[in-house]
């Protein structure tokens, strides 16, 4: 699977003692597991993603099956904030939670005193109160795991963390490493029959943020024949982002096509500003829905693997996105279309950019531009 258990002596520690609260909790956590055996009787089903935008993204083809398997109950998803901005429209899901408990960062992972444990008993009063019937998580990751216990849900569904079930009365085993993270989701489909034929849902933009989308285009110059192509620099972590001086050559090389028009998209925080300073370059620095917005007027996203090239595959935006080498096959953007550039063959030893420190450092300018040609070939009559 696309989050992969790599065994160490911390995590072991964590799992044994999983399965300790596991073995005491037993008789309360068996509930009326009975009763949810007959989907006729599912009427709350719980889904667990604490992570980040592209990680919601991906949930969509699963609660688009959970909405077709079980349409009497009443979904609710417990995430980040952006997990309501991101799905509002779709009708996806009945109920949000919403809670931070800074689990994405990865200084905290094995330091339970650092923790918000204030807002983790928070969240489990919420729980606790609405009876679920199903509870799904997908990421192998002990406090989740721990997160499904204190749902309360007789059927508590994962991947299993070790030996034995844990807290889990449905445990899946992580048997293929090269599934994409989607097709992780839907897997959890199995102990109740496995998928059924339904369209996957996409991504709601209203009429009217569309319409302020095209008239703030309007404004900048954007005629109806022009090509427009939106290039985002950023990504939820460092590791994943392509070097900004290489974005902007890109975007400079762009630039003075004709009857293209390049839209910058800026970061809330700022990064990628001196995108901003190309001639003719578009500035864009929004929230999250004037950015799906926005997307879905481009003709092609230029992206590192980010939250915006998942907006963008579920908007129906062509991407070129620049990936970690071999990421592509777990993390892609939904749809076709898109083209993936990422480094090939690993360099010699004494070529000169082995020794560049940057992770994706091997991935050139012209390696982009070339992907973009492809995607552009693609819309040429509109050229």
């Amino acid at each position: 699977m696309a989050q992969s258990w790599i065994s160490t002596p911390r995590k072991r520690l964590m799992v044994a003692g999983l399965n300790a609260l596991a073995r005491v909790a037993r008789p309360w956590l068996a509930g009326q597991a009975g009763v949810v055996n007959d989907r006729a009787h599912i009427r709350r089903i719980l889904v667990v993603e604490l992570w980040n935008i592209g990680d919601i993204v991906l949930t969509m083809p699963f609660l688009t099956q959970l909405r077709a398997r079980f349409p009497r109950a009443e979904i609710t998803l417990l995430g980040r904030p952006h997990a309501r901005t991101l799905l509002e429209g779709t009708e996806l899901v009945d109920q949000f939670l919403e809670t931070e408990l800074t689990w994405t960062d990865a200084s905290l992972n094995f330091n339970p005193f650092a923790y918000d444990w204030r807002e983790l008993r928070r969240v489990y009063r919420q729980l606790r109160h609405r009876n679920f019937d199903i509870a799904f998580q997908c990421r192998m990751h002990v406090r989740e795991h721990f997160i499904l216990a204190l749902s309360g849900a007789p059927r508590r569904v994962g991947y299993q963390l070790g030996p034995g079930k844990g807290v889990l009365t449905d445990a899946l085993r992580a048997d293929d490493s090269g599934r994409h993270k989607a097709a992780d989701w839907l897997e959890l489909l199995t102990p109740f029959g496995g998928q059924i034929e339904v369209e996957a849902a996409r991504l709601s933009v209203p009429t009217s943020e569309r319409t302020r989308a095209k008239e703030y285009l309007a404004r900048q110059g954007v005629l109806a024949p022009d090509v427009v192509i939106g290039i985002h620099p950023g990504a939820s972590v460092a590791e994943k982002r392509w070097p900004l001086d290489r974005f902007r050559e890109v975007a400079e090389s762009l630039s003075k096509r004709p009857g293209v028009r390049i839209v910058a998209f800026i970061e809330p925080g700022g990064y990628g500003e001196s995108l901003s300073q190309v001639p003719g370059m578009i500035r864009a620095q929004v929230g999250l829905r004037e950015l799906m917005a926005l997307i879905e007027q481009c003709d092609l996203l230029v992206c590192n693997d980010s939250g915006p090239m998942h907006l963008a595959g579920a908007l129906g935006v062509p991407a070129v996105a620049v990936f970690a080498a071999g990421i592509d096959r777990l993390f892609a953007p939904f749809g076709e279309g898109h083209e993936v550039v990422s480094p090939e063959a690993d360099p010699a030893p004494d070529c000169p950019v082995r020794r560049e420190k940057h992770p994706l450092y091997r991935v050139r300018v012209p390696d982009v531009l070339a992907g973009v040609e492809r995607g552009l070939q693609r819309i040429r009559p509109r050229l």
